[in-house]
């Protein structure tokens, strides 16, 4: 990546256990060791926050807050969730350009239902993606730092 590349932030949002930390983990450093978010957290160009934070609506001005410092926010549902825990069209209220991720398609798992909720919540454009696949990522990647 360029040095222009490194600079762009992105915000991740999304339920406990949906693979935010894992993805920025793997996508900065090449692999990922699973450990539970207690705060809001950098990794590299990547804002992490806990599950929490939309997971109680009480948190939702610290999404808010920390998405006027990146660039980009990522809203993540892992294949299989039917249920979503984004208010609809919840982007539309964080003034940064929102795109979806629809994490752990390697499980086989339904995606219909995590794609619909994304389009709901306001994301723009939705990428599958499982970090056990490089293209996928790569894909991921090329959207996020073009």
């Amino acid at each position: 990546m360029s040095t222009e590349q490194k600079q762009k932030r992105i915000l991740l949002v999304g339920r406990s256990g949906c693979g935010k930390t894992t993805l920025a983990d793997t996508i900065t450093h090449g692999s990922a060791t699973y450990h539970k978010t207690q705060a809001i957290t950098r990794v590299g160009n990547f804002i992490d926050t806990p599950g929490e934070y939309m997971e109680n609506p009480n948190y939702y001005r610290g999404i808010i807050l920390h998405a006027y410092d990146a660039d980009l926010v990522i809203f993540m549902i892992p294949a299989g969730d039917t249920t979503t825990i984004f208010p609809p069209s919840f982007g539309n209220s964080l003034n940064r350009e929102v795109i979806g991720v629809v994490s752990k398609v390697d499980t086989g798992k339904d995606v219909e239902a995590p794609r619909r909720n994304l389009k709901l919540a306001g994301a723009t454009k939705i990428f599958e993606i499982s970090v056990h696949d490089q293209e996928s990522l790569n894909s991921l990647c090329d959207y996020i730092y073009s």
